[in-house]
């Protein structure tokens, strides 16, 4: 009976052993399959994400490809660029359009590049009998950059023994002289011009990406794209002016305000953000000396985000310093450029850093509001009062004539700068007729709801944080 009881529990603890190993045989059967079926999900989450993001490379190349072409069509409709000899189509840069035109010319019909460099650092004939560094004086540098393209391009193309112009023979009827008319980017203006509209049709591709990257969703993006078709006149010049200076920086900005999102948007940004905003800042500022006041809206748009406790202040300091680096490494490109050193936008930058490092101190006022108040206080007296020291010290007043400007928007002043300026109605007062067209085009009323719905959330947020 011995015998038995330890066969039986020799079979009972084997029984019991195979038992377990039958259920481990299907656990381990089991955890493969689960194997199996996680690498397929994430190869097919990998495939969607490929395909995503194929999907909106695709459509932000086609709004770049659309308002390239709308931009040429209504450039020739306006100028019937194709149909003028090479000294009409000079001539067709107004105003200082041909001023600008005029260095980019010398540049690439000097011997060298360098001469020609060395020619508009050196001017005597702008303002004569001044000797003036142009390219300080008139942001020259997309006219430098496209120099160097245009005689790089030319001197390849000539390498290769290949055409870069296609000319023939107009006639233009009613008595008119037949003229010469050459086309290709061989040809000084259809270069530039080209390149102005290639670089604001790349615009569109980014506010594609930039619309899909604030909506999480395609359909932002095109929506953003539309919005700016259907406010194409409001919205941009450049069809009519290529060779103005915001037609070379804007697409810049663009690119600048899409960092400065995506920073306030990731949990833990670092200061290589910082140089990324810093980059698209300098080659926003270098085409153009207006640059200064747009980025002032930015930095006060920022610490108001920080002062309402929408980010904090490792955000704000990230952004503060792309745009910080920027401004210092743009006025050295301006060979010292004094209206960037005196400009609010510099004052600002100081306040807002010195604002930020005040923090711990601030914290200890009790009341939320009056935290607000004093930082806001800060801002606009510590603003003013380091632009007027840096003017007094430095003995600087390049940038008198905006100030007058203003002041003859707002008051009865007049002098030759103000009145020569508002002769042009960019810088007049708003005509009665553009709050019509913003009503038709609905961009008003659109506008009017994001304020209202942002103020409310504003005060929301305000009224959380004071109890």
């Amino acid at each position: 009976m011995a015998i038995k009881k330890r066969h039986q529990n020799q079979n009972t603890e084997n029984g019991k052993t195979n038992g377990v190993n039958r259920t481990e045989d299907r656990r381990g059967r089991h955890s493969r399959k689960v194997d199996k079926y996680d690498k397929k999900g994430t190869s097919s989450s990998t495939s969607l994400n490929y395909k995503y993001f194929a999907l909106v490379g695709v459509l932000a190349f086609i709004a770049s490809f659309l308002h390239g072409q709308h931009l040429s069509h209504m450039f020739e409709s306006d100028k019937h660029f194709s149909h003028l000899s090479t000294l009409e189509r000079e001539l067709a840069f107004r105003t200082e359009m041909g001023l600008y035109f005029s260095y980019y010319k010398i540049m690439i019909e000097s011997p060298t590049f360098f001469d020609g460099l060395s020619s508009i650092m050196n001017d005597n004939m702008t303002e004569y009998p001044s000797t003036i560094n142009t390219l300080k004086r008139f942001n020259l540098y997309p006219e430098v950059v496209l120099a160097i393209g245009y005689r790089a391009y030319t001197g390849f193309m000539k390498y290769l023994n290949k055409p870069t112009t296609l000319c023939w023979t107009v006639t233009r009827g009613q008595g008119m002289q037949p003229v010469q008319s050459c086309e290709g980017l061989g040809e000084p203006s259809y270069f530039y011009v080209d390149a102005v509209i290639l670089l604001n049709a790349l615009m569109m591709g980014i506010f594609f990406l930039f619309g899909t990257f604030l909506s999480g969703s395609v359909l932002g993006g095109i929506i953003t794209v539309a919005a700016w078709f259907y406010n194409h006149g409001e919205a941009t010049r450049v069809q009519w002016t290529p060779p103005l200076r915001e037609s070379f920086a804007y697409p810049f900005l663009v690119i600048q305000m899409f960092l400065v999102t995506y920073v306030i948007r990731i949990s833990h940004p670092t200061y290589k953000h910082s140089l990324l905003i810093a980059l698209a800042t300098i080659c926003y500022m270098l085409p153009w000396q207006f640059a200064q006041f747009s980025l002032l809206t930015q930095t006060i748009a920022v610490l108001g985000c920080y002062v309402l406790k929408y980010i904090d202040s490792h955000k704000a300091r990230v952004i503060f310093a792309g745009q910080t680096i920027g401004l210092f490494v743009s006025y050295i490109f301006l060979f010292g450029n004094e209206m960037l050193l005196t400009s609010f936008f510099a004052s600002s930058l100081i306040i807002v850093h010195i604002i930020i490092a005040l923090e711990p101190v601030l914290e200890h006022i009790r009341v939320r509001p009056a935290i607000i108040a004093v930082q806001g206080l800060v801002l606009m007296l510590g603003t003013l009062g380091i632009k007027l020291i840096l003017s007094k010290i430095l003995h600087i007043q390049d940038d008198a004539h905006i100030s007058d400007i203003l002041r003859s928007k707002f008051g009865t002043f007049k002098n030759f700068h103000t009145m020569l300026y508002t002769c042009a109605k960019e810088f007049d007062l708003m005509e009665a007729e553009t709050p019509v067209r913003l009503l038709k085009t609905l961009l008003l009323p659109t506008v009017l709801f994001v304020m209202i719905t942002v103020v409310c959330n504003v005060s929301k947020t305000t009224c959380l944080i004071i109890h």
